[in-house]
């Protein structure tokens, strides 16, 4: 059932994905939040916050495309998963490979990019099923600009 809603969701998240995401981060509502059932919530993380989660060993997923890991390194202990393909798309096996490394009963970390492919991820995590999804707002890029170490894919 959890599948099917997430690719349901995927569907029209990809959508608005791939005709341009807002690129500010904000939280997400919080309306939006307790509206649905079984949602949990989102909150969005600076680079500094990011490092409490990971001292806190929270899982942190890239999801960003294997080509990214490559260009930019990532954050050591991460776990890299595409989430969105090239043409915006859901990779299919993304849910199955998420839940081998973060149940839906634990915290997850997000980090793509920017920001913006995570902001859309994580409410799509909401909608499955996961109770606590972290956002980092500047992603890889802001980690990068910070100092923060990274390690080659």
């Amino acid at each position: 059932m959890y599948a099917i809603k997430f690719f349901a969701l995927a569907i029209m998240i990809s959508a608005v994905v791939s005709l341009g995401a807002c690129s500010k981060a904000e939280s997400l509502g919080t309306n939006q939040a307790a509206s649905a059932t079984q949602q949990g919530s989102v909150t969005n993380v600076s680079n500094a916050e990011l490092q409490t989660l990971l001292d806190e060993k929270v899982t942190l997923v890239d999801i960003r495309l294997p080509q990214e890991w490559q260009e930019t390194g990532v954050v050591a202990g991460s776990h890299p998963i595409t989430l969105f393909g090239r043409d915006g798309a859901v990779a299919p096996d993304f849910l199955a490979k998420l839940q081998k490394v973060a149940p839906l009963d634990k915290p997850v970390v997000l980090i793509c990019r920017t920001g913006n492919r995570t902001r859309a991820g994580s409410e799509m995590l909401t909608q499955v099923g996961y109770k606590q999804v972290y956002n980092v707002t500047k992603g890889i890029m802001g980690w990068i600009q910070e100092g923060k170490a990274v390690v080659r894919q």
